[in-house]
C-alpha cells in the first residue's frame, strides 16, 4: 500500500465507524454560519471589485474618445 492510500483508507474507516454508530459527521451550526458569512463577504468584495474595475475601464474608454476628437480638431 502506497503512502497516498493510507489517508484514504483511514478516512473510509472513520466514515464507516460514524455510519455504524448511527450518526453522520455534520459541522456544527455555528461553524456553518461562520463559513456562510465569510463566503457572503467574499462574494460581495469580488462584485464590488468588478464594479470598480468596470467604472475605471469605462472612464478610460471615454477619455480616449475625447482625446481622439481633440486630435481630429487640430488636424483640420
Amino acid at each position: 500500500m502506497g503512502p497516498r492510500a493510507r489517508p484514504a483508507l483511514l478516512l473510509l474507516m472513520l466514515l464507516q465507524t460514524a455510519v455504524l454508530q448511527g450518526r453522520l459527521l455534520q459541522p456544527s451550526p455555528s461553524r456553518t454560519l461562520v463559513i456562510g458569512v465569510i463566503s457572503g463577504i467574499a462574494v460581495f468584495v469580488i462584485i464590488l471589485f468588478i464594479g470598480m474595475l468596470f467604472i475605471i475601464l469605462r472612464k478610460r474608454q471615454t477619455s480616449r474618445g475625447v482625446m481622439g476628437h481633440y486630435v481630429l480638431a487640430e488636424r483640420e
